[in-house]
């Protein structure tokens, strides 16, 4: 009997996969956007810290093109993927 309960007990400490989804462990990563210095007027901004991109979308809520860090460059692409910005980031900033 003792057994179940601690079977039981050890079952039911374990999250389901909906429970997992909603809130998964792995930590989430916080990026530093300072030296992001472009962002088309009147866009919001998306953080993707994950592969280091911020995401531009207009008000009507279509994208309007991203902003990705390459070695000690930023570079800034419109909504076609052509990039139309190019701005040097000091490397003593960066890591």
């Amino acid at each position: 009997m003792a057994q179940e309960d601690q079977d039981e007990a050890a079952f039911k400490r374990h999250q389901s996969l909906h429970e997992l989804a909603r809130h998964p462990p792995a930590p989430h990563l916080h990026m530093d956007y300072g030296q992001f210095r472009f962002i088309p007027p009147g866009d919001k901004i998306k953080e993707q810290p994950d592969v280091n991109r911020l995401l531009f979308w207009t008000q009507h809520g279509e994208p309007d093109g991203y902003a990705e860090r390459h070695g000690g460059a930023i570079v800034y692409y419109d909504r076609t993927g052509k990039a139309v910005r190019v701005d040097n980031v000091p490397l003593s900033g960066a890591r």
